[in-house]
């Protein structure tokens, strides 16, 4: 009897040729924002972040080495679809800046500008300690009623949401205001 699998063993995932110094810059920056983590998992979560929104993929100003054999990266089907994607979108841009006039260029480029952004989204973030947090634990305890009986908030960690994206909203509006 011959067993049939209607699933093949590559269903699911793709590869993506990349040269040896654009995986070592892969590489080198996963292990930078995401310790611990393989390449094609960091960019699971790059492409994730950036469908959500945190931050947009920017075109930097990037040295590439197209140098060396290539050697074959495997990614989760999404993610090759998510790079195709962009490089019908994007493809006269990136030729046009980076000289990347085929897909394997084109994905060499727009991952490094991936975690160039990312750095550059870093460079945004605030960062705090635990003790930085007494304020929050303060208005916690002030507005806990009020933000019960308006929102149906119970928990601090809901509270801290709804609270800090009131604030960052407040900011945005006020940058708005300030910059025109």
């Amino acid at each position: 009897m011959t067993y049939r699998s209607n699933v093949m063993p590559s269903q699911g995932y793709g590869t993506i040729g990349l040269k040896p110094a654009i995986i070592s810059k892969l590489q080198q920056d996963t292990d930078e924002y995401y310790p611990g983590m393989f390449l094609p998992s960091a960019l699971i979560i790059i492409m994730n972040e950036t469908k959500r929104g945190y931050y947009e993929i920017g075109m930097h100003s990037i040295k590439i080495d197209f140098s060396g054999r290539y050697t074959s990266l495997t990614v989760r089907t999404d993610v090759k679809k998510w790079l195709e994607e962009n490089y019908k979108e994007l493809k006269e841009k990136y030729d046009k800046k980076y000289k990347a006039n085929n897909f394997t260029k084109f994905a060499s480029v727009f991952m490094l500008n991936m975690f160039e952004s990312k750095s550059v989204s870093q460079n945004n973030v605030i960062k705090l300690k635990e003790a930085d947090f007494n304020w929050l634990k303060f208005e916690y305890t002030k507005r806990k009623k009020d933000y019960e009986l308006k929102y149906g908030v119970m928990t601090f960690e809901q509270f801290a949401d709804m609270f800090l994206k009131d604030l960052l909203e407040r900011i945005n509006s006020a940058k708005k205001i300030l910059s025109s």
